[in-house]
């Protein structure tokens, strides 16, 4: 998984910047433009050193008081750490994309999403075993109950529904509506049976099959975007090939 990623950043590195992403930067996205090559390196490399320190000296403090607030106020601690966490963590890359879009960049702002998911399921998760063999000491696997297993793969079929509902290449309002549908739906599901170990995963599970059965339909319907898709990846996009804005999202 981490190799995945490491293709993903070497693929994008070699693709041509559209109009859009030639406009000038604001705020820390032009400071580090203005500087040299070596220079933009040796600044994201610091960014990217002062945010693990950061991260270091405030996670388990941050996690160890949600609990125990959890506790306190009477809610469920596994539902506190799976909800209220990703909401903490996922607040940098929501916030850049909406202030993309108030800024009238909607590609950039689902880019931004796009690639935020594209690191989540590659190079986060092939580091949990890494870290996991690291403090062990040696060659481990990351051990999954089965409530984790299912919520693992309720998460990846969500993942695969939102490649499909882009294959498009546009996300529109009825799109994005089934999305939280169907989430909203999870929720609930989650909070009713909070206290019955059997239901949710037996819910889970269905929720993952329905969220699968959707992805199929659409990627039959839009198998030919696919082949055009993954021939553009592979072989590159023609010199004409430009994008376009859609009445119905984002081309």
């Amino acid at each position: 998984l981490s190799g995945l990623f490491g293709l993903y950043v070497w693929r994008v590195r070699h693709v041509p910047q559209a109009d859009e992403l030639e406009e000038e930067e604001p705020g820390p996205a032009a400071a580090l433009k203005a500087l040299s090559p070596a220079g933009q390196w040796a600044a994201m490399a610091g960014l990217a050193l002062v945010a693990c320190a950061v991260i270091l000296a405030a996670a388990e403090p941050f996690a160890e008081a949600m609990v125990e607030a959890g506790r306190a106020i009477g809610l469920n601690e596994f539902l506190l750490i799976q909800w209220l966490a990703p909401l903490a963590s996922e607040a940098p890359a929501i916030s850049v994309a909406v202030l993309f879009v108030l800024a009238g960049r909607a590609a950039n702002g689902l880019t931004t999403l796009i690639s935020d998911k594209i690191n989540q399921w590659t190079l986060l998760v092939g580091m949990l075993p890494m870290a996991m063999s690291v403090g062990a000491g040696a060659l481990t696997a990351l051990p999954l109950d089965a409530r984790q297993g299912e919520e693992f793969f309720l998460t990846a079929a969500q993942s695969l529904l939102g490649l499909g509902l882009l294959l498009r290449l546009r996300l529109g309002l009825w799109s994005a509506l089934a999305l939280a549908g169907l989430f909203a739906v999870q929720v609930a599901f989650a909070f009713f049976y909070k206290d019955d170990e059997v239901r949710t995963i037996a819910t889970l599970t269905m929720l993952a099959w329905v969220y699968l059965g959707i992805a199929a339909i659409l990627f039959a319907v839009n198998g030919g975007r696919l082949i055009g898709i993954l021939r553009i990846t592979f072989l590159g996009a023609p010199a004409s090939a430009t994008p376009v804005p859609d009445r119905e999202g984002v081309r």
